[in-house]
This record gives C-alpha cells, sequence and structure tokens, in this order.
C-alpha cells in the first residue's frame, strides 16, 4: 500500500515510506499524541478461559518499487497487535417455568360486600340472647297492660309470673293492679255506649226543634259521668240552639209590637252567651228601643184646639 504526502497542499503518492516528501519536503512523521493516563477498570468477574482463535494471516504486501533517489530511510512503524477476541460469555440457565405463581387477581367488591353480609348474618344467628327481665319488670310491663285495658296480654304476663314461681308479694301487687284496671274499663266502656247513645238522642232533638229536650238529656248524661271536651263542645251546639229559639221567638214578639215579648225573649237569649249570634241579638235590641220610644209618643196627650 503507497503513502501519501501528509501535505493537503501536495497529496502526491509516495513511492516509499519516507521522512520527507520528495516533492514539496515536507516531513511525514507525525508527533506521536501523548496519552493521557487513564485509571486502571475495575477488575471483571473471573470468566472460563477463552477459546483459542487462531491468528489472522497478514495479507501480502507489494513488492517495493525503486525509488529515484536514495532517501534515508526511517524504520517502519510497527503494527499494532491484534486484539485478542473478546471472551464469550457462559450460556445463561433457560427460567424453569411455573417457578414464579401467576399474579392473583384484585377482590372485587361485591365480594367483600357479600362477605360482610354472611358475617352479619352469622353474627345475628349466633348473638347471646337478650338478658331476662327482672321479676319487677314483668310486674310493670303487666301493669301497664292493664292500664292500657289490655286484661288479657296482662292476665298472661301474671299466668307466667305464677308459673315461674314468682314471690307472693309481686304476685299479689299485679292481682290488684289488674283488678283495678278492669273496674275502670269497664266503666270506660260502658261510657263510651253512653256516649254514642246520647248523640244520637241529642241530634234527633235538635232536628225536631226541641232544644231544651236536648238540654236535658246532655245535663243527665254529665251528671253521670262528668264533662269532658266531648260534652263541651256538645253543650255548646245545644246553647246555640237554645238562644236561637229565644231570638225567633223575640222577632215573634217585635212583630206583633208586643214590647215585654221582646224583651223578655231578649234577656233569655243573652243567657248564653253565646258570641255567634252577637248581631242578631243587637239588631233586636235596636228594635226593642225604637219600639219604646213609639210607645213613649204614643203616651203623650195630645192637646185639644183652642187650648
Amino acid at each position: 500500500m503507497n503513502d501519501v504526502c501528509i501535505n493537503a497542499a501536495c497529496g502526491r503518492t509516495l513511492p516509499l515510506r519516507l521522512a520527507h516528501c520528495p516533492f514539496c519536503g515536507a516531513r511525514q512523521v507525525a508527533a506521536a499524541p501523548v496519552l493521557e493516563k487513564v485509571p486502571a477498570p475495575p477488575p471483571l468477574p473471573r470468566m472460563p478461559p477463552p477459546v483459542p482463535v487462531a491468528p489472522p494471516v497478514p495479507a501480502p504486501q507489494a513488492a517495493p518499487q525503486p525509488a529515484p533517489a536514495p532517501q534515508p530511510v526511517l524504520p517502519p512503524a510497527a503494527a499494532p497487535a491484534p486484539a485478542a477476541a473478546p471472551a464469550k460469555a457462559p450460556p445463561a440457565k433457560p427460567a424453569i417455568k411455573g417457578s414464579v405463581p401467576p399474579p392473583r387477581p384484585p377482590v372485587r367488591l361485591r365480594t367483600w360486600i357479600a362477605a360482610a353480609v354472611v358475617l352479619t348474618g352469622i353474627w345475628f344467628f349466633n348473638k347471646p340472647a337478650d338478658k331476662p327481665a327482672s321479676v319487677a319488670e314483668q310486674v310493670e310491663a303487666a301493669t301497664a297492660l292493664a292500664a292500657q285495658c289490655d286484661l288479657d296480654g296482662a292476665r298472661s304476663g301474671l299466668a307466667v309470673l305464677k308459673s315461674a314461681r314468682a314471690p307472693a308479694a309481686q304476685i299479689k301487687r299485679l292481682q290488684a293492679n289488674i283488678t283495678k284496671s278492669a273496674a275502670a274499663c269497664e266503666r270506660q266502656q260502658q261510657r263510651a255506649q253512653a256516649w254514642t247513645a246520647l248523640q244520637d238522642s241529642v241530634n234527633q232533638a235538635l232536628d225536631a226543634g226541641k232544644p231544651e229536650l236536648a238540654a236535658t238529656r246532655l245535663a243527665i248524661y254529665v251528671k253521670r259521668w262528668g264533662d269532658d271536651p266531648d260534652t263541651l263542645e256538645l253543650d255548646a251546639k245545644v246553647k246555640v240552639a237554645q238562644a236561637s229559639a229565644q231570638l225567633d221567638l223575640a222577632d215573634a214578639c217585635l212583630a206583633k209590637s208586643d214590647r215585654v215579648c221582646l224583651e223578655n225573649s231578649l234577656i233569655a237569649a243573652e243567657h248564653y252567651k253565646r258570641p255567634e249570634l252577637a248581631a242578631r241579638t243587637q239588631a233586636l235590641r235596636t228594635a226593642l228601643s225604637q219600639l219604646l220610644e213609639r210607645s213613649l209618643l204614643d203616651a203623650v196627650p195630645t192637646p185639644a184646639p183652642g187650648q
């Protein structure tokens, strides 16, 4: 292989490897580069010995051509030794199939909900029974049933206490409460029946235009069973009917110009103090005043002519 002049301006082919170019005189040997000191690499892991490789066969060189002029020949630079072939790494061992288990899928929400429902059912099924009520608590519960007129429930509680051989004092106390409540409940039932009958009879009397009869029947009921909100409401209804009857009588007296009858009817109507009839009562009072004025004017004697 022929060398070429290192001078870019010359660039001619040299027949031999010379120190200076015979054409331009440029020095052909470049200064050797200064190598920096490189830190030693870390020790490599021990590897098996490399397989010996046959050295490469150098290619034949072309025969040198005669130089036109004798020139001092520099010794040729030593050729770099061929790099050793890299050692082959040992083949990796194949992974054994099935050695690593596959990842498990995540637990779904409905699975957690189903588990919670099952655990709740198990707890309710196996939870400890409630603490049995004491004898005193059973007596109080049966007494409350008797006060509500649930006599069958109260008597059932009494039977349970007797079968459990509760203290005699507690059994006697419950028996007394049941007897007392039975009498009150019977009276309450009778009162309810009497009240239903009274409502029917009072309404019949009012429809017939007999408010006094309705008032008499109501008074008999109150005397036996006493007053309550229902009787007070019915009493107001009866009193309105009585006052209205008196005002009707006052209208008749006014039509006849009967001042005394009109005044007596108004006094009887005002006795019931019903605000529902206040306007009608006031109108009749005005009519009574006008009737009285006319009566006084009629009573004044008229003077005879010429007197």
